[in-house]
């Protein structure tokens, strides 16, 4: 996936939990008293540890695919 990408499902999975009033609570009075509720805590938690995830695994393919064309550019004889 992406940078791009994950940035956008980063950004939009925030922006939903935060339209959720049972997810956060939005104080009109100042940010300061504005927070996720308990169970906002816990989709936050359990979102970002999906979200680990899949960028691990995004930026492993990402290696391994430079390794691929360093390797094939190498064999042509291209320099580098």
């Amino acid at each position: 996936m992406e940078k791009s990408a994950l940035k956008d499902l980063l950004y939009g999975g925030i922006s939903e939990l935060i339209r959720n009033p049972k997810a956060y609570r939005h104080s009109s009075v100042s940010n300061d008293y504005s927070q996720f509720t308990e169970l906002g805590q816990a989709a936050l938690n359990e979102f970002m540890q999906q979200l680990a995830i899949i960028i691990y695994k995004s930026e492993e393919a990402d290696l391994n695919n430079r390794a691929k064309d360093r390797v094939i550019k190498e064999l042509k004889g291209e320099t580098l």
